[in-house]
């Protein structure tokens, strides 16, 4: 593997202000008993996923509060890059491409990941499906391995899902973000749920100046007097670019002037999720004031930040599945939400509480409306989705909770 991953130092007591002293003194009193305890978290990729998210901002903490923690990448080869994607795709349900000989080649550079493995560690935490194997191959040490697996499995194609299932077997604790996400096999067997979350204070989402704000939409000639719509997701068919243009079509009889923005969060890599971003691009060439950004070459964390904070109202068309943490740093900037159904939405959004779920474009156009118009009810939900977000999905909750399962698969008690 990688040596470990350098990362930017974070102190807990930074965020007082948002937990206050008694969030404060409970995650110190959760990590008093794991003073110097070697964490090893273990992933496919150090960046552009919400994964690297998670790790970048919970790594530095873990170890603020006293644990020795450190996140390394398995090594990369082309073969294993395609097999990983490949299981990936057919653990989601998403492609039937899956092989015995795509499995093999997994299997094959599990283990030589494995034998990189050198160091002593007290708990590995394996984060998705890609790098499960690794735990069979690895030297029998005291290490306990946890499957992190923020993937939703539950309507796996079978062979991938066997083949799997037998991974999964090893370990002594298995993870997951929902528990919707759970595969039916899986139903019996010790399970634990921790929602994801986001860093408050990360560049996502740590405060900005107005002056930053405009320069980031001047730059990409948004017009900062005019109402703004906005999506950050993966631009495939699951997610509806061409549905939120639609929408945006149709507020524009209400509101005229409305800017849409659309930001593809992960540049297109495979053939689908490329010829949808050319006809998303092709349509939105048909209508005035609809961008289209590529994230990470166009659009990092900051300008996301930035465009967030400028929106009227964020949107999120639909969603494949699982969580789609944008929404909860949108909700967390008090901007009003409104989203499709789909995936862990429903999680995210209390229709009418704390932002709007639309099940086709004319509900979607409404609610959309309905927001840029009426101002008191797009403070309100802005609000509480704001407070929805600190009770549920913030970076400290998440680091109690795995604080607790680290306590526990220790045998040190909470």
């Amino acid at each position: 593997m990688y040596g470990t991953l350098a990362l930017t130092p974070k102190a807990l007591a930074d965020y007082q202000p948002i937990i206050g002293d008694h969030g404060i003194e409970e995650i110190r009193r959760l990590a008093a008993r794991l003073q110097g305890v070697r964490v090893l978290n273990l992933s496919v990729t150090a960046f552009g996923t919400g994964v690297a998210e998670l790790l970048n901002a919970a790594v530095p903490l873990l170890a603020d509060v006293g644990l020795d923690c450190t996140w390394q990448v398995v090594r990369p080869a082309e073969e294993f890059a395609a097999a990983n994607k490949a299981l990936y795709r057919a653990l989601a349900g998403l492609s039937d491409e899956w092989s015995a000989e795509i499995g093999e080649t997994w299997l094959r550079y599990s283990e030589m990941n494995a034998g990189l493995l050198g160091e002593p560690f007290d708990i590995i935490v394996v984060h998705d499906p890609q790098p499960a194997a690794i735990r069979a191959f690895a030297p029998n040490d005291h290490a306990r391995w946890v499957l992190h697996s923020h993937l939703d499995l539950s309507s796996a194609q079978p062979d991938a899902w066997a083949l799997l299932r037998r991974q999964i077997e090893r370990y002594d604790a298995i993870l997951f973000d929902a528990d919707a996400f759970v595969h039916p096999d899986l139903r019996l067997a010790p399970v634990t749920v921790i929602p994801p979350a986001i860093d408050p204070l990360g560049p996502r989402n740590m405060e900005l100046a107005p002056e930053v704000i405009d320069m980031v939409l001047k730059r990409h000639a948004i017009d900062p007097a005019r109402p703004l719509i906005l999506q950050i997701s993966p631009c495939d068919p699951g997610s509806d670019f061409l549905g939120a243009i639609d929408v945006a079509d149709r507020v524009r009889r209400d509101v005229p002037g409305v800017q849409l923005v659309l930001v593809a969060a992960n540049p297109p890599e495979d053939p689908v999720s490329i010829a949808y971003f050319d006809q998303a691009v092709r349509k939105a060439m048909e209508y005035s004031d609809v961008h289209i950004l590529r994230g990470q070459s166009e659009i990092g964390n900051v300008e996301a930040n930035a465009l967030q904070r400028a929106a009227r109202v964020v949107i999120q068309r639909g969603l494949r599945r699982g969580f789609w943490l944008w929404i909860s740093d949108a909700q967390w900037k008090r901007r009003p939400v409104v989203t499709g159904r789909s995936g862990a939405l429903t999680q995210q959004v209390a229709d009418g509480v704390t932002g709007f779920l639309a099940d086709d474009t004319e509900t979607f156009a409404n609610r959309v409306a309905q927001l840029l118009v009426d101002e008191p009810l797009a403070k309100r939900l802005g609000q509480a989705g704001h407070d929805y977000v600190r009770a549920r999905f913030l970076l400290p909750r998440f680091i109690a909770d795995e604080l607790r399962l680290f306590s526990d698969i220790l045998g040190l008690g909470r």
